[in-house]
């Protein structure tokens, strides 16, 4: 049976890339984007977060997506949502939905293989403990620390968290992506990692 497509309320961001089993603060000022969170809550309808290249208009169809809790709302309109990663969704950008004042896209959900081979266990438990180091150094509440070091719960989780923070190129972030096999996310990481060029370590 085929599997079938839903609909996401699109918040298009430069330079952003969401990562499964990761998460995203986010102040929302603009009055559309306003109204699009609510209309996601109100409707239980995932937004996704789609990534834009710097210097350009143009959305790219893989994106992270989730489901927005409003944390504060301010007297002026705005308000401050977290939003956690629960997978990633092909968008139809060719059968974008313009809803005023936002943008509405169907998607399907990317089905991710999860299981690290025998061959790529070297390698993860190096990304790990690179990524354990980077947390460590970068992050200076002990008790934030100790939080982030506990939701390392799998692949899946440092895979993202590693690709999130210690990939600097957003670009190289949405290859990353667009890789859909655990493994070979780790082999692409751990030639990044080598090369000492393209990792915030």
């Amino acid at each position: 049976m085929p599997r079938q497509k839903s609909d996401y309320f699109l918040f298009p961001l430069v330079n952003t890339n969401f990562f499964p089993s990761t998460t995203k603060p986010l102040q929302i000022f603009e009055e559309r984007y306003v109204q699009m969170i609510q209309d996601s809550i109100a409707q239980r309808r995932p937004v996704a977060l789609c990534f834009v290249p710097d210097g350009s208009s143009e959305i790219r169809s893989v994106a992270g997506f989730g489901y927005p809790q409003v944390v504060e709302k301010r007297p002026d309109g705005t308000m401050i949502i977290f939003i956690n990663c629960i997978g990633k969704v092909d968008l139809d950008l060719n059968q974008l939905k313009a809803i005023d004042p936002y943008m509405v896209s169907s998607g399907l959900v990317i089905e991710q293989n999860l299981d690290v081979t025998e061959e790529n266990k070297t390698m993860y438990f190096k990304l790990s403990q690179v990524l354990a180091r980077w947390i460590k150094k970068n992050v200076p509440d002990p008790a934030q620390t100790e939080i982030f070091l506990r939701s390392l719960i799998g692949p899946q989780e440092v895979v993202s968290a590693f690709s999130a923070y210690l990939v600097m190129d957003y670009d190289i972030q949405y290859e990353l992506m667009q890789i859909h096999s655990i493994n070979e996310q780790i082999r692409f990481l751990y030639t990044l990692l080598e090369s000492g060029e393209l990792t915030n370590k």
